[in-house]
């Protein structure tokens, strides 16, 4: 492992435990960056995991397309290249905007969504490293390969502060009202253990004194002889 694989990896991981990038890690590509890579004829999909030492999705969106497109046929190629990658949504839809202020808007002041940022752009790089906790990848000109920017004092800075608060002992109020909460859930645990827990009642059948006896069918009455019919059997 050369020195430089060696000082990559040391800082991919200090972003990964210093705020939180996994694999796969996202890397947003602006046109520059395309542009480079093909001059320089390095193979993205295959240099890129190799830098970050793990898998990577390559990402753009269509107001980058746009405007790689809108910057004419030198960067046919860049256009052609960057139209391989993932499409991310990005909030400018109805009214599209350069490469570097959709990149910008992305990230945020955050970077909630662990974007790492390729580009070959000295502004957009200068942008980059103001905000806490953004990989920032480029092509190496002089290697033709690619490279991983050290990791900014600002973010060493802010990484210290999440180690520090995880250390932090907690206040006085705070830790009473841990302690009364998890009494109470130990004294609730303990009561109900010890509560007789009621017996399933058993499906009793029916009753039978509870059911009516059936009432019998009484015959019905003989019919009464009538005059007529008694003359006619005395004939």
């Amino acid at each position: 492992m050369t020195k430089a694989s060696r000082s990559n990896k040391k800082t991919v991981h200090a972003y990964s435990v210093g705020f939180g990038f996994r694999p796969p890690y996202q890397i947003l590509m602006d046109g520059d960056f395309c542009k480079a890579a093909l001059e320089k004829q390095v193979y993205v999909k295959d240099e890129l995991p190799n830098l970050m030492g793990d898998v990577t999705r390559q990402v753009v969106t269509e107001c980058i397309l746009k405007d790689i497109k809108s910057r004419g046929h030198e960067f046919t190629s860049a256009y052609i290249l960057a139209k391989k990658f993932e499409a991310r949504r990005c909030p400018h839809k109805e009214t599209p905007v350069s490469g570097y202020q959709c990149i910008r808007d992305l990230v945020g002041t955050e970077n909630k969504q662990h974007f790492c940022v390729a580009t070959q752009n000295p502004k957009l790089k200068d942008r980059m490293r103001k905000i806490p906790g953004v990989p920032i990848i480029y092509v190496n000109v002089k290697q033709q390969g690619l490279g991983l920017e050290p990791m900014t004092e600002r973010s060493k800075q802010v990484m210290k502060l999440h180690e520090m608060e995880k250390i932090k002992p907690l206040d006085k109020e705070t830790l009473k009202i841990k302690r009364a909460l998890f009494s109470n859930e130990e004294e609730e645990k303990k009561a109900d253990a010890h509560k007789p827990h009621p017996k399933k009642r058993k499906v009793k059948g029916v009753n039978p004194l509870a059911m009516k006896k059936k009432k019998k069918k009484m015959p019905p009455p003989p019919k009464k002889k009538t005059t007529e019919s008694v003359a006619a059997a005395a004939k």
